[in-house]
């Protein structure tokens, strides 16, 4: 994988806006952001409730447009694809970590990671095989005929993030990844975090923590939209 020294950004967002129409009034999701994510990036973007987080994880993840802008990933603006091949680029570009697990509880462990592959139209011993690689690297392969019903919570989001690495997607993104984890497990899974950005994989971490932001290496802050620095964030936050 390239190195976050790398000249062209996996991601980039130029001017990027959204606003959302609630009734007779208009609300701003985000204001004319202007962000570059490169290969190898670990950024946590940071902010409280109701800053703008979760719409600039939606765009990021192709799960929303910006009304706005330009946002490309590997230089392809995400406006000019067909749903159908932006249903495609989420799949095979995009593993999401949510704070809630989305794990489907009369499925095991495995089965559940299998489903971005059987989605993708990977065959069933290929499925197996990369499953079970996903499990390992995240140290739950013991429980791989579990069902989730049967797991922790840290198992639960372990099994997660399995799921979203299956695919090895060029980006992982972490919603407030910690939120339903008590603080050990949540610990465990930010160090995982860690090794696989180490081994190259590029992660944007959305919380309002610093402790949890400072995992990364890189930290935006995001204030009633806007990216703002940080002394701009301290001072707003008071």
């Amino acid at each position: 994988m390239a190195s976050a020294a790398a000249s062209e950004p996996l991601l980039r967002l130029r001017k990027v806006s959204k606003i959302y129409e609630a009734g007779t009034q208009a609300v701003v999701g985000l204001t004319d952001v202007d962000l570059d994510i490169f290969s190898g990036d670990f950024l946590a973007v940071m902010g409280p409730s109701g800053s703008g987080k979760s719409t600039m994880m939606n765009i990021l993840g192709c799960l929303d447009v910006p009304t706005s802008g330009v946002y490309e990933i590997k230089g392809i603006p995400v406006s000019s694809l067909s749903p159908e091949a932006l249903a495609v680029m989420r799949n095979r570009e995009i593993g999401f970590i949510f704070q809630v697990f989305h794990l489907l509880p009369r499925y095991s462990a495995q089965r559940n990671v299998e489903l971005p592959l059987l989605y993708a139209g990977v065959g069933r011993e290929e499925r197996a095989k990369r499953a079970l690689e996903a499990l390992r690297s995240v140290g739950i392969k013991d429980r791989k005929d579990h069902l989730s019903n049967e797991l922790s919570g840290g198992q639960k989001q372990k099994v997660a993030i399995a799921r979203a690495l299956v695919n090895r997607p060029s980006l992982l993104l972490a919603d407030e990844p910690t939120g339903n984890l008590d603080s050990k497990s949540g610990e465990e899974l930010l160090s995982i975090l860690t090794r696989l950005n180490a081994e190259g994989a590029t992660i944007v971490l959305v919380t309002h923590d610093l402790a949890i932001a400072k995992y990364a290496r890189r930290i935006v802050y995001i204030i009633d939209g806007r990216l703002v620095t940080p002394e701009e964030y301290r001072e707003m936050r008071g």
